[in-house]
């Protein structure tokens, strides 16, 4: 990458260099870190260069974290939203999983705790989640908290890329896809665990922009909150135990 860059007439900076030598090793040996030394000299730059523009070697892998995470942020933010909630929910997961297969080792980087710190880009991944998930939870549609959702699909999403990369599988192998729909239907009501009634009616809730294409503006709101109503009464149902349910209906 780096001789390509030269060859077309760009000197990158040191710095550059070093971001380029970083993810190249690292894509080259996803199972272990290059060394200071390993680094520096693929840069064709001397220590107090990596020292100078990053503090030591574990403040160049994060900048190499961050510029490969910005690269799959500029791709996510090309993605349309088409309004099904779900849909692009999926959308967002199918993202992630493919970036964690696709840079493996600074994947791993990205989510392990450095001195009990997590990386800048492991913190924009979940601020982008949770606002996806809190617009499910405005839908009616997640039938759990925003944080339990949270811990839920980072949990799941982790093991699935980890999962991918041990068998050298592509991030769209049907396994990923069954995780996926596993955790929408998890997160949405469509485990077992949730009456059938509920179901429906996030199902509805998910499709509300095109069913208001045939319905008028307050008409799709007022359906849209009697489907919220009937969601949460239908939890509750579905979770009060039997012997108590002359006492709540």
């Amino acid at each position: 990458m780096l001789k390509d860059l030269v060859y077309r007439g760009y000197m990158p900076s040191g710095r550059d260099r070093l971001l380029t030598a970083a993810r190249s090793l690292l894509s080259a040996q996803p199972d272990r870190e290059p060394s200071t030394r390993e680094i520096y000299t693929a840069a064709g730059v001397g220590a107090p260069t990596l020292y100078h523009h990053f503090g030591d070697k574990d403040g160049l892998l994060d900048a190499a974290i961050e510029d490969a995470f910005g690269d799959y942020l500029s791709r996510k933010r090309m993605v349309p939203q088409t309004g099904d909630l779900l849909a692009d929910f999926a959308a967002g997961w199918d993202m992630h999983v493919r970036f964690g297969v696709e840079n493996p080792a600074l994947y791993r980087l990205m989510y392990s705790a450095n001195d009990g710190r997590r990386s800048s880009s492991a913190e924009t991944a979940e601020k982008a989640l949770r606002e996806g998930l809190e617009r499910l939870a405005a839908a009616g549609i997640l039938t759990v908290s925003i944080d339990e959702a949270v811990a839920m699909t980072t949990a799941t999403a982790i093991g699935c890329v980890t999962e991918l990369v041990r068998t050298s599988q592509p991030a769209e192998a049907p396994v990923a896809h069954r995780m996926r729909d596993t955790l929408i239907a998890e997160l949405s009501g469509g485990g077992d665990q949730v009456d059938d009634a509920a179901k429906a009616a996030r199902t509805l809730l998910s499709r509300m922009p095109e069913v208001e294409q045939v319905m008028t503006s307050p008409e799709a709101a007022l359906l849209g909150q009697w489907l919220r109503t009937l969601a949460a009464h239908f939890d509750q149902a579905a979770s009060t135990p039997p012997h108590l349910k002359g006492h709540t209906e």
